[in-house]
């Protein structure tokens, strides 16, 4: 039978290791609500510039944009296509957002899973691997994943212009032929109860994904609507890229904080248990004890 004593030490530790699970989901709370509050500040000009960029798509000859549609030809008009023919395979960045720390339920190990399913998918190309997040570098590393660029600490201090300057990089390559498409996969966080590993494609936007519809009156664009379009473009592009990284953001402190709810659950269920288990022993001892003082009484009245 196990020691009384260790049987109180393990409560008392279980009940410690609640407490501090109970606090990690209040902050993981408190951090998703001020994520959640940067999402909803964003959307009214998030939602206007795909609403513009879709009016000038309809209303210009936009499949001839690089950034819309892929094809050597398009994306540098300086280059000859020479330079293109000595890449044999199409050259694909993946962005994959996962967090720099653990306790947070299967949300690395989803990504991780969606990258062995998109490089599987894409074994005729060239795919390379831009991970965000220390957690989830050390998970693809321990299944011998090459990882072309890693950024850890990322997520501390977020801001659009740190996201944007590693965006814009990308950007730039692409529009220098360097890098044939651009994707990243994430976590979306579509509510609080429902997240879902995806993978989206960043480079080229693709005219499907712009609703392209007129949707004003007919304006007289200076000099002209392409031109209006190719500067508008670079910045839906940024906002689509600080769009996934807030959802990635909050669907890690989401996960953090049904991980966290669950072991604070698991921890009252552990002490509840233990301390059936600690009464019952606590009885038997008494129990035990008492039987003990009867016999030593019957034995000492037989003498």
């Amino acid at each position: 039978m196990i020691p009384l004593r260790d049987i109180r030490k393990r409560i008392r530790s279980v009940e410690k290791i609640s407490q501090i699970t109970k606090a990690m989901k209040t902050v993981a709370a408190i951090r998703l609500m001020k994520v959640q509050s940067q999402v909803l500040k964003q959307k009214p000009y998030a939602t206007k510039i795909r609403e513009i960029v879709g009016d000038l798509v309809a209303r210009t000859p936009a499949n001839i944009h690089p950034m819309l549609v892929s094809g050597p030809s398009l994306n540098n008009n300086n280059l000859e296509p020479e330079q293109y023919k000595k890449r044999s395979r199409p050259l694909i960045i993946a962005f994959v957002l996962g967090s720099d720390r653990g306790l947070c339920g299967s949300f690395n190990n989803n990504l991780v899973s969606e990258v062995q399913r998109f490089l599987g998918s894409n074994k005729n190309a060239e795919v390379k691997l831009v991970v965000i997040g220390k957690k989830l570098r050390d998970l693809l590393r321990a299944r011998d994943r090459e990882i072309f660029l890693e950024k850890i600490n990322f997520y501390h201090n977020i801001t659009f212009d740190k996201v944007t300057e590693l965006s814009q990089k990308f950007l730039k390559e692409y529009k220098n032929g360097k890098i044939d498409e651009l994707v990243a996969i994430y976590t979306e966080f579509r509510t609080t109860a429902k997240q879902k590993v995806t993978t989206e494609a960043l480079l080229p936007i693709g005219i499907k994904k712009i609703s392209a519809e007129p949707l004003f009156p007919t304006y007289l664009y200076e000099p002209d609507a392409f031109t209006v379009l190719d500067s508008l473009l670079p910045m839906y592009y940024d906002r689509e890229v600080w769009r996934i990284f807030l959802e990635s953001v909050a669907s890690e402190y989401m996960a953090r904080m049904i991980a966290m709810d669950m072991a604070t659950i698991n921890g009252k269920e552990m002490i509840d248990e233990l301390t059936l288990t600690y009464n019952k022993a606590r009885q038997e001892s008494i129990t035990r004890e008492l039987s003990e003082i009867s016999t030593a009484a019957e034995a000492f009245r037989a003498r």
